[in-house]
């Protein structure tokens, strides 16, 4: 597919080096905010929190925006701004202005990721619909693998600030290929001359209609935010967990979730093989109650333990969550019509979004009041409550399969 698909390789490509920077920025992050600054429970809590907030405000506006304009250089402006606002990072003085710089930037990513998905839909053929899910969603867990692996390397041999570095990097490289790509826009369908005087909150309400009245896409979204916010309870602690468990092994946070990519990345690599996905419930379902698990088992982790008992955890959670985000995408990409596509992404984006305000400062109190190894374990129960409730109730959440549109073909070769 990368060979015969141009357009959708250099897009492919230049996804897959932002993508690989992001996650050495979460390295630095990470340790910077944790073990550097020492930041308590809230504090820490408050870093999703800089990361969604900004989606609540601009994804359904980024959304309609996508829809509309030229998505290529949608994405070339994001890119250079995020590159800016990383190497401004580096000269924040406290966690406070720190935080405040990463909202800022999150704001230029809210418009990327529906430009990218928008654009995606388009240039490939429904039937390699999955496989340019699965590649996408291959080459995220591959930064996940590799990113934190080496940014934590990184960061211990050098600095943190080198990884800042090296994403604002990836940015521009980044740049870089999305401007071989030329005159996309002229091989996708375009606006209808009504679509294109159509008033932005009458696009924006039209979106919402097509969403509201997709049965799947509705009970798949709802579904979705009880997951994410079981998650993000304790999600943004990891730092403070390990802190307790691994004291003297601050690596250990990179460790994790490159394995967690690397679980991942092996779930995604057997989705790549089939043509479609029959069944949503055990996909994402069992994907959230794998997450949950990993959440209690690290919670039951002992200082003196062997740490390869934490690896384990998170290659469960790696699988689960490969089979979640190649799920979730797919569902999206397939269910929504073509020219809804931006809107509707921005919508799920937004409602996403907004689980991360709440749930991690939830999280954080849960955190400092029980300890983070009882929250971990209760918030991994909690979790896998919800994924074993989405595989028992999935006729009633996502209805029967749609043979159209649902069933999976035989495999590749």
């Amino acid at each position: 597919m990368l060979k015969e698909n141009r357009t959708f390789r250099m897009l492919f490509f230049a996804y897959g080096l932002s993508t690989l920077g992001d996650w050495f920025d979460f390295i630095a992050v990470s340790i910077l905010l944790g073990f550097v600054w020492q930041a308590d429970p809230m504090t820490m809590a408050l870093l999703p929190i800089a990361y969604a907030a900004p989606g609540i405000v601009l994804g359904q506006f980024a959304g309609v925006l996508a829809d509309r304009v030229n998505k290529v250089r949608m994405m070339i402006i994001m890119d250079l701004i995020q590159a800016s606002l990383t190497l401004l990072l580096l000269a924040m003085p406290n966690p406070f202005w720190f935080l405040a710089v990463i909202a800022l930037r999150s704001c230029a990513s809210v418009f990327n990721d529906p430009a990218q998905q928008t654009l995606t839909r388009q240039i490939v053929t429904p039937e390699q619909l999955l496989k340019a899910t699965s590649l996408n969603g291959a080459v995220f867990q591959s930064g996940k693998l590799i990113g934190p692996l080496l940014g934590g390397m990184v960061a211990a041999f050098f600095a943190p600030a080198i990884c800042l570095v090296i994403n604002a990097g990836s940015y521009l490289l980044s740049t870089a290929f999305l401007l071989t790509i030329r005159h996309v826009e002229n091989s996708i369908p375009r606006l209808s001359s009504r679509e294109k005087a159509q008033p932005f909150r009458q696009a924006w309400q039209e979106g919402w209609s097509v969403f509201l009245q997709n049965r799947v896409l509705l009970y798949s979204t709802l579904f979705g935010l009880a997951a994410m916010t079981a998650i993000q309870l304790a999600d943004a602690q990891f730092a403070v967990v390990f802190r307790e468990k691994v004291p003297n092994n601050p690596e250990m946070v990179g460790y994790s979730v490159s394995t967690i990519g690397l679980g991942a990345l092996l779930t995604i690599t057997w989705l790549h093989r089939l043509k479609e996905i029959r069944s949503y419930g055990w996909v994402l379902g069992g994907g959230v109650l794998l997450i949950g698990v990993c959440f209690s088992w690290i919670g039951f982790f002992q200082p003196g333990d062997g740490m390869y008992w934490i690896l384990v955890a998170s290659l469960l959670a790696g699988v689960g969550t490969g089979l979640t985000s190649v799920g979730t995408n797919y569902l999206v990409q397939k269910e929504t019509p073509p020219q809804a596509l931006g809107r509707v992404r921005g919508i799920i984006d937004s409602l996403t979004s907004a689980t991360f305000i709440i749930a991690p400062l939830l999280g954080g109190f849960l955190m400092t009041i029980l300890g983070p190894s009882v929250a971990f374990l209760r918030v991994g129960l909690l979790i896998s409550i919800v994924g074993a409730g989405a595989i028992v109730l999935q006729r009633l959440i996502w209805g029967k399969s749609k043979p159209t549109a649902t069933v999976v073909s035989e495999q590749a070769g």
